[in-house]
């Protein structure tokens, strides 16, 4: 990747910040789970439910506020976010009734909401075309820096402190944040007075933009790779609700234990979307052969699991972390990637809203049905359930690269084609 500029720079680091924040204050529930069980004595079915709704109302989120972000400021909508998450958490942590709690995780869900399809947008809008794919993996890392932040932070604040304090000051960090994007994030090149030499400071030509978002999906067949992030939702986002509460069951760990183990997974999850953006260059930036493979990978990591990880915390650790670095690495290409191909027709906010909203649709559920499969079948059941998408994942991108080779055929005689892998 060339060089970037030093206005390009800064809004990559604010970027950055903004989505790692607000990981802090969403991840930091999966760490307060069993002490707040254990002050309320609510099953895990319960808990789940919360998951479930966050994901649920952060998806549908995503679908709304990804069509707006087309339209609107990507500075006032992330504002919005980050000053409305940090209320959010601030106030969960003075909770003590489960109704207020999931009132108050709901609409913090659909803060967060705001962010990723507008950040994306940005990166049309300040990066040349041959560095966007780059900055936007580079981008996707934020996430990672939000579960350690939430995994490793909240862990350590709730083994010498009471639950409330996981909520309070991740609420303070991005109340604080929100005043500093607001202040030092520009929408555009033009805006921020300064000008990128090597492209238009607008970013990509808009080919056209009479196409509905529906046409869109329509025309580009992108249903099989919805189905793609219905599957890497499902496990990746399940990990991150249950990790804890799964080694400490497992394992027989404490909380204190368990977070000690549990943050080498975000380290994981940063190798697994380098080894996808590796793997993705090699394959000449085939996303979907490179997902494909990814898939694949996560199936014999998760069976290792079940066959190996009864052994030694370490081992378990292991084949878990990679099963949820693959997953982080086909999330990094199917929503941070894929959605870069629709610029020219003004959708790129769009796209990525909308398959983030099928990836947490279908985290909704797995949040709730992974604690109901613990509670009946233990969490083999959950690994089965688990394999059992993946095989569904990679049917379903065998399909879409067939509808593909279709496609080339057809772009030699009509120029109709969306999105070409």
């Amino acid at each position: 990747m060339t060089k970037l500029s030093k206005s390009q720079i800064r809004i990559f680091i604010l970027c950055w910040v903004a989505y790692a924040s607000i990981y802090f204050g969403r991840v930091n529930l999966s760490v307060a789970i069993p002490q707040i069980q254990n002050t309320f004595g609510w099953s895990k079915g319960s808990m789940g439910l919360i998951g479930s709704l966050f994901y649920w109302v952060y998806g549908f989120g995503q679908l709304i506020n990804g069509q707006i972000g087309d339209r609107i400021s990507t500075r006032k909508i992330v504002f919005f976010g980050l000053i409305t998450t940090a209320i959010c958490n601030i106030c969960f942590g003075f909770s003590t009734t489960y109704i207020f709690m999931m009132v108050l995780w709901i609409i913090n869900a659909y803060a967060q909401s705001t962010l990723w399809g507008p950040i994306v947008k940005s990166i049309t809008n300040w990066y040349e075309p041959k560095k966007r794919s780059s900055v936007s993996i580079g981008i996707s890392t934020s996430m990672v820096g939000g579960y350690i932040l939430a995994w490793g932070g909240s862990g350590l604040i709730i083994a010498k402190s009471h639950w409330n304090l996981v909520f309070w000051v991740p609420g303070i960090i991005i109340l604080i944040y929100s005043i500093i994007w607001f202040s030092f994030f520009r929408d555009t090149p033009k805006e921020a007075s300064k000008y990128i030499s090597d492209e238009p400071t607008e970013g990509a030509t808009v080919k056209d933009n009479k196409y509905s978002l529906l046409q869109v999906i329509i025309e580009s067949k992108l249903v099989y790779i919805v189905l793609a992030c219905f599957v890497q939702g499902i496990i990746k986002d399940s990990i991150a609700l249950w990790a804890p509460t799964l080694f400490m069951e497992t394992q027989n760990l404490d909380i204190t234990e368990t977070t000690q183990f549990i943050i080498f997974i975000p380290v994981m999850n940063l190798l697994g979307m380098m080894f996808a953006s590796f793997l993705n260059k090699k394959l000449k930036h085939k996303e979907k052969r490179t997902i494909y493979i990814l898939f694949l990978i996560s199936i014999c990591m998760i069976i290792g699991f079940v066959k190996l990880g009864s052994y030694n915390i370490i081992i378990a650790l292991i084949f878990l972390g990679l099963t949820s670095a693959v997953m982080y690495g086909a999330n990094t290409l199917l929503l941070g990637v894929i959605p870069l191909h629709f610029a020219k027709y003004n959708k790129t906010s769009s796209i990525a809203g909308f398959l983030d909203f099928c990836s947490y649709l279908a985290a909704g559920f797995a949040a709730f049905i992974t604690g109901a499969l613990v509670d009946r079948f233990s969490w083999n059941g959950v690994m089965i359930f688990w394999i059992v998408c993946l095989v569904v994942g990679i049917f379903a991108l065998l399909m879409s690269l067939k509808c593909d080779k279709i496609a080339v055929k057809m772009e030699k005689v009509t120029d109709n084609t969306y999105l070409i892998d």
